[in-house]
Order: C-alpha cells, then structure tokens, then sequence
C-alpha cells in the first residue's frame, strides 16, 4: 500500500505543474579593496652594432597587475508559483461536498429495486439509492485527485531568497616587475622568413653579419616577439642595410637605374649610423651621381618630364609606344629593361606588394616590373594589393630589392583600371 501510495504522489505532483522565476537584486557595497596578481610578461631587446657584429641583450619581465574591486551583498530570489492551483483547488472542494450532499441525499431514497426496468435475466433495475451513490462516489473520484493536486500546488509555491558576496573589478594598474635575463634562442625574421638565429647566455649574444643570409626587422624568442624601443629599431634597420650593401657588393653609381640609385643612397645613409666613416665615399659618390642626373636631366633617370593633370595628360604627352599588359608582345622587351631606359609605356597590371614606401611590384601578366613611387605623386590615393590599375611610365634599367631583380619603371600616373 506504501508503494501505491507514493506512486500516486508523484502523479498528482507531476499534475501541478510550477512557475519558476529567477532575479537578481544587487544589495550595497560592503568594502573596497585591491588584490595583487602575477600574469605574463613580455621580452625587452637591446641591439648594438660593432660592425660586423651584432651584439643582442634580452630580458624578460612578468607583470605585476593591481586590481581594484569592489564587493557588494547580492540576493537570487527565486519565485514558485502555480496558475492552476486556485481552480484545481476550488474544483476540488466543490467537487468533493457534492459527493457527500449526493451521498447524504441517497440515503433519503428507496433501496428497493426500480420494478419499472427488468434486464432478460429477469432482474430489476437498481434501487434509487444505490444510483445516487454511484453518482457520489464518482464526484468524490474527481473531487478528491483535484484537492490533491491544487493543495500540493499550493504547498510548493512560496519563495528562496539566497544571499551571497559578489566581486565587481573597478580597475586594474599594470607595472613591470621581475625582470631577469632571458634564455633560449633568438631568431631574427625578415620579409621572407628567418635569417639566422642566436643562442642567448645570460641574456646576452652575438653575431656576426656573414653568418646572416639576408636583412631582417623582428627578434622573436621562440613564438614570442622581442619588443624594440625606437632607437633599437633604427640600429636594425641600419644594420640590414649594410647587410643589404655587402650582398650588392661595390656597384659604380653610373649603372644605376634610377630606383636602384635611390635605393643605394638610402641604404647608405642607414648605414652609415653603424659604420660612421666607412661610406662617407661611396655615399658622396652616389649623391653626386644623383645630383648630376637631376641638373642634366639625364634620360631615364630622374628627369621630371612633363607636368600632368591627369591619366588622358599623361598618356598625351609621353605618348607611350609599348603596352606591358597579360598577353601582350611588348612583355618580351622586359628581358632586357636597359635598352628601354627613358622609354615611355603603358602599363596594365595587378598590384602585388609595396616593398618600401616608394617601391611596389607590378605584375603585368606572367611578368612583374618594380615601379617607383614619386613622393609626390599627383594622382593621389593608394592601391592595395590586388587592386587592378593601369599607368603611364618611363622605363629605368633594373632594380634589386632583396633577392629579386626586376626590371624598373618610374610611375608618371596610375589609375584603377575599368
């Protein structure tokens, strides 16, 4: 019977069905205070140059993090409510005296059988008394389930108020702290990847020049970078150029295309922070070369031509007679730039990197030409990689940048091509 019983419990529970609703009240602030915590640091890079050597200094600090919080009391009230438990109750109840006015009324009828119903078995009808308590005991069976479910209803509704301590961040001071001597190997990455490596001993390597296989602009200490201050960066910047300048070797002003001057110039007044009296020569000798194209207005070089307004000026005025496009028979011509020096074209390409501020790749087809950027150049705006444009331009020998040699041609106008 126990058993029984508590089945019918949990149906008549599962019957009532219960409305929770959840908020959050926030109380008043309790105290403020600070807590200390110890989170990851970065790596600082020191860089000197005794050329060719390449002294490097690493340290690594964690960071000290200061956070201001605030604590406040919190109450999660939690609200059960049942909709139906009213009228199930209310149904219950009526329910339930019917059945004891029906079964009270029964007993001021007739027990004996109803004479005017006879079954074929010869039996009579039931008495009237015995109908109307059928019909009570039916009330009750109906009556007493519903008192049941609004009363458990009604029992489960009600209230849970917990309290509990919340913490709220107000801020956070950040300082460097623990600061200690690197380990590991440090890599130097260029534009293509890395140059060369060195092993750090109490924080401290070097390197030599020689050892390197290209120029590079990024220390990283495994998967982490070196953070450089600014004049740490121009001691990179300067030494890649000198590496940059021992790749090129001794190279005469005079067989330079204009880009490619340009470009030697700057690299020498880079270096030159490094190697203070070592260049003075070959930089005096390379400016004049600059200087005398500019009053000579030597072909191919850095005479400025005619001005223009626009791309239709442009193309009126230079008139140019090859066209550097996919699929065109000029493309051929490329194979030797030298002979095209100071040669007006038309150019319709796709643009595929800016290696410098004033130096991007063209790539015209199957073949790429660098074109030189004038810093002040009229049309305007700048072209993204992938952007499709078309130009007017003079050619000017070779360019080296890096490990790529390409043909070069001084821009006069671009434009997006339509």
């Amino acid at each position: 019977m126990s058993r029984v019983g508590a089945l019918l419990l949990a149906g008549l529970t599962a019957c009532a069905p219960i409305e929770r609703t959840v908020r959050t009240e926030r109380g008043p602030l309790l105290r403020s205070f600070t807590r200390q915590q110890v989170v990851e640091g970065g790596l600082r890079g020191k860089v000197q140059v005794a050329w060719p050597r390449l002294e490097v200094q690493v340290t690594e600090h964690d960071v000290c993090r200061e956070l201001a919080i605030d604590e406040y009391a919190e109450e999660r009230i939690t609200e059960r409510s049942a909709p139906a438990a009213g009228p199930a109750f209310s149904t219950g109840i009526a329910t339930t005296l019917a059945a004891g006015v029906l079964l009270g009324v029964s007993f001021l009828l007739s027990a004996a059988p109803d004479t005017t119903v006879i079954d074929t078995a010869g039996r009579f009808g039931p008495a009237p008394r015995t109908v109307m308590q059928g019909w009570s005991l039916l009330a009750l069976g109906l009556g007493l389930p519903a008192l049941a479910v609004g009363g458990i209803a009604m029992l489960r509704t009600g209230e849970d108020i917990e309290q509990r301590k919340v913490e709220q961040e107000t801020g956070q001071k950040d300082a460097e702290c623990n600061g200690r001597a690197a380990a590991g190997v440090v890599r130097l990455v260029g534009s293509r990847g890395e140059v060369g490596n060195v092993i750090l001993l109490a924080g401290a390597a070097s390197v030599e020049g020689a050892a390197l296989k290209g120029p590079f602009d990024e220390l990283m200490l495994g998967d982490r970078p070196v953070q450089l201050d600014e004049s740490a960066m121009l001691t990179v910047a300067a030494f890649s150029a000198c590496l940059v300048l021992e790749a090129e070797g001794a190279r005469a002003p005079e067989s330079l295309g204009e880009g490619a001057l340009l470009s030697r110039i700057e690299r020498l007044r880079a270096c030159r922070q490094v190697r203070p009296t070592m260049l003075d020569e070959q930089l005096a000798a390379a400016e004049a070369e600059a200087s005398r194209r500019r009053e000579t207005g030597a072909p191919g070089a850095f005479a400025p031509g005619p001005k223009v307004a626009s791309f239709e000026d442009a193309v009126s005025a230079y008139a140019p007679r090859l066209t550097f496009k996919a699929g065109s028979a000029d493309l051929a011509r490329l194979d030797a730039p030298d002979a095209l020096n100071g040669q007006a074209v038309f150019m319709q390409g796709i643009v595929s990197g800016g290696l410098a501020e004033n130096i991007g790749v063209l790539q015209l087809g199957e073949r790429e030409v660098f074109v030189f950027i004038p810093p002040k150049r009229a049309w305007g705006g700048d072209f993204l990689n992938g952007a499709r444009v078309e130009a007017v331009a003079v050619m000017a020998g070779w360019q080296t940048v890096g490990e790529k040699t390409l043909p070069l041609a001084r821009l006069v106008w671009m434009r997006p091509a339509f």
